[in-house]
């Protein structure tokens, strides 16, 4: 999970704040909006920033300061950790706090262990004139991986200290051994970092799924996408790559240079195992999908690169009907957004209704009974389960529905696949091939909760699942647990020790939100591929997550809202007491009343 483990523990000597950190900082202010982390995440805030090719691009700037004459050991590690959060020159500065030796070896790539407050630096061994030996201790917050994957530490590392190992060289002390990862607070990690998503795909092959990573705002372009291309040729054991997402290319692929980028397009000249697959339409298709994704971005901001070219061996490749073209503007595979014009409603009679805004018509689509207080459709408007009194039923949209195994059910939504993800309180479970008709009693899988380093069952008691919503992609979650906090997580299924045994667990991703109040939520819907929409207290309140761990935005509410159904570039949909609904055109759009009816829900 966490590259850069320290090289050994040490007995610690008298402790020294490392107040040159922060005061060997020269930065050049601006008019950066700040942003909450989710407040139960490692990192509590950061700065917004904005991407290559936007109007405003303000971010803090890091200026190293280089060793001085007579520094102590003390002082030498405390300017390399403040000029090592400088990328400027591929951390020129920084390496003047190193021996040549020390300086060739030292490559920590944008791996980094961030502290919450100014770490200490303790001088705990002083064996000859000419060696010292310092530590740095602090309470870590959050560890980046090589390339910029984000994991919360477990326990157990809280008490394990970088070393560095230092000597004279001309009457000067220099670092002859560094840790192979940065080590910043979180003030100069936010100023620092900013969010960037790669791109994977579902183990279908049918669907990209965003992957949100940090990446150094002072990173020079081709760095920038030199580190985003590495990771997908070998991704990071994250929460989301661990099992639940695969990489197109194929193992053995190499990088051969550096990503170039000449106008807008994007370079990238792959070698090794790729030269096999070249001539595989759909592996380039997906290779070369995951690269215009990633390398255009969809972080903070808009980027530079509008276009994306795949070299094999130095010979590009020519994208299907591409004009022989080897410039992509448009990728064969994108994520899935869950569009739809079309919504679900039962009305007092217990007739089932659609309602198609592109001719701004409802129209009766079957009976169902009446009593129920729930329904969710599925993405392909084929199946329908409605809940009533606790118990599930499901059955075809316009046909009878059938009662499923099971009591006490809380909430469901369906994957693309038509399996019927569900809460029973306390418990998630899966119904797969839900919509089936030769398993119309299939048994409902028992779904495991684990910890953003895989480690199940996650950490914490989960004693109420409040809601549920599976994204477009069919592999990330949203959950609300208990009404007060929202994480997101990944579907990861894997083949059990007996033939046809399946396990099905989701990895919570290390981005949660706290609410400050009691009950603050009470539903969430997904809004396209990166972000999700939450009901809740007080006053029914609106709000949109991204699920990067970004920013969180306030949408004016209906004050009545009693549930919410969102989908990409359609009206907001809220149901309302006594069987009424409303509706806003958009995320800023006014509220305004519809049409009576009961639980609207959005396909999903």
């Amino acid at each position: 999970m966490v590259s850069g483990f320290p090289r050994r523990l040490r007995a610690r000597g008298p402790e020294r704040p490392v107040i040159g950190v922060l005061a060997a900082l020269v930065i050049a202010a601006s008019a950066a909006g700040c942003v909450s982390m989710p407040t139960g995440g490692p990192v509590q805030s950061y700065t917004v920033t904005q991407g290559p090719g936007t109007q405003s691009q303000h971010y803090q700037q890091i200026y190293a300061q280089p060793p001085g004459n007579g520094w102590t050991p003390e002082g030498i590690v405390t300017g390399f950790i403040t000029a090592s959060a400088s990328f400027v020159n591929r951390q020129q500065v920084a390496r003047e706090y190193l021996t040549p030796e020390a300086s060739r070896k030292w490559n920590p790539n944008w791996s980094a262990t961030v502290y919450s407050n100014v770490p200490t630096v303790t001088q705990t061994a002083f064996p000859a004139r000419n060696q010292a030996t310092v530590t740095v201790s602090g309470n870590v917050q959050a560890n980046l991986s090589g390339y910029g994957s984000y994991a919360v530490p477990q326990a157990k590392q809280q008490g394990v200290s970088p070393i560095f190992d230092l000597v004279k060289l001309n009457g000067q002390w220099r670092i002859s051994y560094a840790p192979p990862e940065l080590l910043l607070t979180s003030d100069l990690f936010k100023d620092d970092y900013q969010l960037r998503n790669l791109y994977f795909f579902d183990p279908t092959g049918k669907f990209l799924v965003p992957d949100p990573v940090y990446v150094p705002l002072q990173a020079t372009p081709s760095d920038l996408m030199d580190g985003l291309v590495h990771d997908l040729v070998a991704p990071p054991h994250d929460w989301l790559s661990r099992d639940a997402t695969e990489t197109a290319f194929p193992p053995g692929t190499t990088v051969l240079g550096d990503v170039t980028l000449e106008g807008t397009t994007a370079t990238v000249n792959l070698g090794g195992a790729i030269a096999k697959a070249s001539t595989s339409t759909p592996v380039m298709q997906q290779v070369s999908s995951q690269l215009y994704w990633t390398l255009v971005g969809s972080g903070q901001g808009a980027p530079a690169v509008q276009s994306v070219q795949v070299d094999v061996n130095n010979k590009p490749w020519i994208p299907l009907n591409s004009g022989e073209n080897p410039v992509q503007h448009v990728p064969q595979y994108n994520p899935p957004t869950g569009a739809s014009s079309v919504f679900y409603y039962l009305d007092a009679a217990g007739n089932l209704w659609d309602h198609d805004a592109t001719q701004n018509k409802a129209g009766k689509v079957s009976r169902v009974g009446t009593g129920f207080s729930q329904i969710a459709v599925s993405p392909d408007h084929r199946f329908i389960a409605a809940l009533r009194s606790g118990s599930l039923f499901i059955g075809p949209v316009g046909g009878k529905l059938s009662k499923r195994d099971g009591a006490g059910y809380t909430t469901m939504s369906w994957d693309p696949a038509d399996n019927l993800w569900a809460t029973t309180g306390d418990q998630i479970v899966m119904l797969h091939g839900a919509a089936d008709p030769a398993q119309p009693l299939g048994q409902p899988v028992p779904v495991s909760v684990c910890a953003s380093d895989g480690s199940c069952p996650a950490i914490g008691q989960y004693s109420s699942y409040s809601s549920l919503r599976v994204a477009p992609d069919g592999v990330r979650v949203a959950l609300i647990i208990g009404g007060t906090e929202l994480y997101f997580g990944a579907i990861v299924s894997q083949q059990g020790a007996r033939p046809g045994q399946v396990t099905i667990k989701i990895v919570l991703s290390p981005f949660y939100v706290t609410a400050p109040t009691v009950n603050a939520f009470s539903a969430v819907t997904w809004y396209g591929p990166d972000n999700v929409i939450t009901l809740g207290g007080p006053g029914s309140a609106l709000t949109e997550y991204p699920v990067d761990g970004g920013s969180s935005t306030a949408i004016t509410a209906e004050p009545r809202a009693q549930s919410i159904t969102a989908s990409w570039g359609s009206a907001l949909i809220a149901g309302l007491p006594k069987g009424a609904m409303a509706a806003a055109a958009s995320l800023t759009g006014s509220w305004t009343a519809a049409e009576p009816g009961v639980s609207p829900v959005y396909p999903g």
